[in-house]
């Protein structure tokens, strides 16, 4: 087998046999399965997987963890190459598996993360950081040989497009780094960590986009960042308070002028708030453990 799909599913709703029409569409050479890892569904999420030929593994809510289950989807997978999706994101087009693994064929690719695009309801503050951390171009993580025969880090915008929302890593790099079972969340950014460390490249490929975006409330924002901050303190990210207050200074300056071109003036002030709360979370998580 060539790759495995791997979804995480909870009360997927409606939508998801879109997606899975959409995943079973694919115009690929590749040969793939599917496997979803169910972690309590109460809506119509298992029946409608049930007309798909997908292998569905059921646990119960409060064994899902985010870097222990895909753990056990990629423990339970036949392919070399173990494609993550989440069951928001929805591929834009039928060629959106061959361009996520393609890079993949380099055996210094360890693990290639694909586009997200915002759907078109999501809030400006959101929009934005579609826009800012998944753009329209190809960047190579990692060292890498130049013109001289010296090598030179890649361009490193804090492993934040790097997520399991839609990913694909080589199986043999997956086991022998694994995702890690005691951050909370950010296990995919703790397991690129390592695989840079150890070398290897890591790619963003826009031409494997999915839509995907999460409309947050300023209170969902605040506590979600906590857990991002806690997630920094066991180790996710490194920490450094002077890169932090620049690279922050650099977001909202971008975010003020995507706001202001975009026509987005009235949402300023809610930016704003919004911008906060996501920072006072993270800071908040990351100096003390304020949940859990």
């Amino acid at each position: 087998m060539d790759a495995s799909i791997i979804l995480l599913t909870k009360n997927a709703g409606d939508k998801f046999s879109l997606l899975l029409k959409c995943i079973f569409s694919q115009k690929t050479e590749l040969t793939y399965e599917v496997l979803m890892i169910d972690s309590g569904s109460a809506d119509n999420t298992l029946s409608i997987a049930q007309n798909f030929p997908i292998k569905i593994i059921r646990i119960k809510p409060e064994e899902f963890h985010h870097g222990k289950t895909r753990n056990l989807g990629a423990r339970l997978a036949a392919g070399r190459i173990l494609v993550y999706l989440t069951q928001d994101a929805l591929p834009l087009h039928d060629n959106w598996l061959q361009s996520l693994t393609g890079d993949l064929q380099n055996p210094d690719v360890a693990m290639v993360i694909g586009r997200q695009i915002p759907w078109q309801y999501i809030k400006p503050p959101e929009k934005f950081f579609y826009a800012y951390y998944f753009p329209d171009f190809k960047i190579v993580l990692g060292w890498i040989p130049n013109q001289v025969g010296n090598e030179v880090k890649g361009n490193y915008r804090d492993n934040v497009f790097i997520s399991n929302v839609n990913s694909a890593i080589q199986r043999d790099i997956w086991e022998r780094f694994k995702f890690s079972e005691k951050i909370i969340m950010t296990e995919d950014k703790e397991f690129a960590g390592k695989v840079l460390a150890a070398g290897l490249q890591i790619v963003y490929q826009p031409g494997a986009p999915v839509y995907h975006a999460h409309d947050f409330s300023i209170r969902t924002i605040y506590r979600r960042s906590v857990d991002y901050g806690i997630s920094v303190r066991q180790g996710a990210l490194p920490k450094s308070r002077r890169a932090s207050v620049l690279k922050l200074l650099r977001y909202l300056g971008s975010e003020l002028k995507y706001l202001i071109n975009n026509s987005y003036i009235s949402w300023i002030p809610y930016s704003v708030i919004y911008e906060i709360s996501r920072h006072l979370g993270t800071y908040w998580g990351k100096t003390r453990l304020a949940r859990h």
